[in-house]
């Protein structure tokens, strides 16, 4: 888990260099957070147990760019989403 909000921070790190990037937590379980972190162009969210879990929080997230959410790829517990026009 550890290694995966590391790599988390890290990929946001990246992407904050070539496009602004926000960051945020939300509570889907109640007992522990989940990090959400993306763009106009994408969101990634972790500590998610699977991508129907997270798609709440990623649609809500593409909203506000005027976006929809589109599953990109699931590892773990982390899940990514396309935001697309």
């Amino acid at each position: 888990m550890r290694i995966i909000f590391a790599l988390t921070i890290l990929l946001g790190s990246v992407i904050a260099a070539s496009a602004q990037v926000q960051s945020s937590r939300v509570n889907i379980y109640g007992g522990f957070g989940q990090n959400v972190v993306g763009n106009k162009n994408f969101v990634i969210i972790t500590n998610v147990w699977n991508e129907m879990d997270a798609f709440p929080v990623a649609e809500r997230f593409c909203q506000q760019y005027r976006r929809s959410a589109r599953v990109a790829y699931v590892r773990g517990y982390r899940a990514a989403f396309d935001c697309l026009p």
